[in-house]
C-alpha cells in the first residue's frame, strides 16, 4: 500500500530539520497564537530551537524524525488521492454528465449515423499569423 521511504544524507536531513524548525516556529509559535488571540507560547519555540540545533550540528539524529514524518506524508497521500478526489469526481464531474445527459449534448458526437461514409473531422489549414502567437 505505502511506498518504501527514501532515505536522506547528512545535508537533506539538516534541510528537513530547519524546515520542520521554521514550519513549527512560524505555525504553532505565530500565526495560530495570533489567529485565536492567545499569548506566544514558548513550547514550539523550544521545539523549533531544538531541531534547529540538530539539523546543524548532528543532522542523522533526526533520521527518526524525518521517518515518522514521511509516513504521516504517506497517510496524508493516500486520503487526498482516494477520498478528496472522489469527492471531486462525485461532486464535480458526476452532475456534469448527468446535466449534459437530460440536454443530450454529447461533446465526442458518439451518435452512431448510418448514412456518414466517415467519421473524421477534416482540419482546417491555418495561415502563417496564426501561429505567431500560438497561445
Amino acid at each position: 500500500m505505502f511506498h518504501e521511504i527514501p532515505k536522506l544524507d547528512k545535508k537533506g536531513l539538516g534541510d528537513f530539520g530547519l524546515m520542520m524548525a521554521a514550519f513549527i516556529a512560524i505555525v504553532f509559535g505565530l500565526i495560530f497564537p495570533l489567529l485565536w488571540s492567545h499569548d506566544l507560547p514558548l513550547v514550539p519555540w523550544i521545539i523549533a530551537s531544538i531541531l534547529a540545533i540538530l539539523s546543524l550540528l548532528i543532522p542523522r539524529s533526526l533520521a527518526p524524525i524525518y521517518r515518522g514524518w514521511m509516513r504521516v506524508a504517506q497517510v496524508l497521500a493516500w486520503v487526498n488521492n482516494r477520498l478528496i478526489l472522489g469527492l471531486i469526481f462525485f461532486l464535480i464531474v458526476t452532475p456534469m454528465a448527468l446535466i449534459m445527459k437530460i440536454i443530450k449534448r454529447d461533446p465526442l458526437h458518439r451518435k452512431f449515423e448510418f448514412k456518414l461514409e466517415t467519421y473524421r473531422v477534416s482540419s482546417q489549414i491555418k495561415n502563417k499569423v496564426s501561429m505567431e502567437k500560438p497561445y
